[in-house]
């Protein structure tokens, strides 16, 4: 009798322990995402991958420029505008422009200028502070911009 209560709590150790890991380790919780709030640009396919490699460069800029700062090297920074700066303006396709927002434009083209700005300044008087103050208004167009649309490819 001892051995077969034994073998019966046991057995319910064995089972509880497995719901357990099961419940903690495999199945988890069920996450409820927020409705995305942000305004939705659509736009060709090709296009989408237009503005998502020009995003992809400002942040390889982002980086250069904070190199250049750590290193104290303005010719890194100045560089940086011939990837970045309103040179890139002229490469746009056909198109894009007119399914963009206003006020989309307006931070991409500042976006842009601000990468100018920086260049100019790294090649003229060069003042590491003075490039991270545009450093922090550029990053805070890139978080404006990424916080308030979505882009998405027509069918």
């Amino acid at each position: 009798m001892k051995k077969n209560l034994m073998l019966l709590m046991m057995m319910i150790s064995i089972i509880l322990n497995v719901v357990l890991v099961y419940k903690f380790f495999y199945q988890g919780e069920k996450v409820i995402i927020k409705k995305d709030s942000r305004s939705e640009i659509k736009m060709t396919k090709e296009n989408r991958e237009y503005v998502m490699a020009e995003m992809r460069g400002f942040l390889e800029s982002v980086q250069k420029i904070n190199d250049g700062i750590a290193k104290n090297d303005p010719n890194m920074v100045a560089g940086v505008g011939q990837q970045s700066g309103a040179c890139k303006i002229n490469t746009i396709p056909q198109g894009l422009v007119r399914s963009l927002p206003y006020e989309f434009k307006q931070m991409g083209f500042h976006t842009h200028e601000l990468f100018d700005v920086m260049s100019k300044m790294a090649k003229q008087k060069y003042d590491r502070q003075e490039i991270q103050v545009k450093m922090n208004e550029l990053l805070n167009n890139c978080v404006a911009c990424h916080q308030t649309y979505k882009i998405t490819a027509e069918p």
